[in-house]
Order: structure tokens, then sequence, then C-alpha cells
């Protein structure tokens, strides 16, 4: 799929969603079975993004639906149906799941300011992260600050 229609998929089917619903299923998507500080730390990466000019969006909602960012969004990963699926279902999907809840009050924390980011995350402006296992040419080209669950966060500069 082209770049333009992902993106056309993307603002279809997620569109109608809030900065914090949408930030809720993008930690859903990708950290839903880490800790509650790995959570935080996918949330914390999508408030640096946010942050930091470099990456279009000026929102929560803009930078996780922002094609080829974050894989969960990506229409060939498994989590796509399933982030379909809560899209489309959002309260009963949120009544009924623990895990969307706590993804949820996570994103409204963190959007709100009640919620701190990971220190780590904060303290070197973050904006990359990959799980362990995953390959991606970047890392090599940056440094490994910290490592929280099963993922592995990344800073600006060489190690």
């Amino acid at each position: 799929m082209k770049r333009d229609e992902i993106k056309k998929l993307l603002a279809d089917t997620f569109g109608a969603l809030s900065d914090k619903q949408i930030m809720a299923l993008t930690i859903y998507g990708e950290a839903r079975g880490e800790a509650y500080r790995g959570k935080v730390a996918v949330g914390s990466v999508i408030l640096e993004r946010v942050d930091h000019r470099d990456w279009d969006g000026k929102t929560a909602k803009e930078v996780c639906l922002m094609p080829y960012q974050f894989s969960c969004f990506l229409p060939d990963d498994p989590n796509f149906k399933v982030l379909k699926f809560i899209a489309g279902n959002w309260n009963e999907a949120y009544e009924k799941s623990g895990v969307v809840q706590e993804c949820y009050q996570i994103a409204s924390g963190l959007i709100e300011g009640t919620t701190f980011r990971t220190p780590e995350i904060a303290a070197n402006h973050i904006c990359q992260y990959k799980t362990k296992d995953c390959h991606a040419d970047w890392a090599e080209k940056m440094k490994l600050v910290v490592t929280i669950g099963r993922h592995e966060f990344y800073a600006e500069g060489k190690a």
C-alpha cells in the first residue's frame, strides 16, 4: 500500500477518535503486554515526537496516525485488526478490557500532565524505540539509552 492510501485508511478507520483514544490505542497496540512503566514509556515517546518539530504532527493523534510510524497501524500488522475492532466498539471495548482502560488512563495522564513521562525518555528526548528482537537499520546510527521490558529506546547520536 502506498503512503497516501495508508493515510486515508487510517483517517477513515480512526479519524473519529480523540487524541487520548488514539494514543491509548497506540500504547495498546505497541505495548499492551508490558508492565505499566513500559506502557508509559511508549506514551512518552509519542509526546516527545509531538514536542519535536522534526516529526510531522502537532498532536498525539497526528503523530500516531502518521503512516509507517507505529507498526500497529500498518494494515498488514496483526494488531491492526484488533485496533480497528476496538476503535469501532470503543465504549464496549473500554468497559470490558482492563488493559484498554489502563492504556487510556496512561494516555490521558500523559496528555494532561498528571502522569510524568519516563525520566530517561524525557531527559534524552527519545523519539525512537523498537522491540529487542526486531532489527532496524536506524538503530545502528543511534544510542541505546534504556531497555524497558521488551523495548529498546534510542536517542540521537552514536553510542
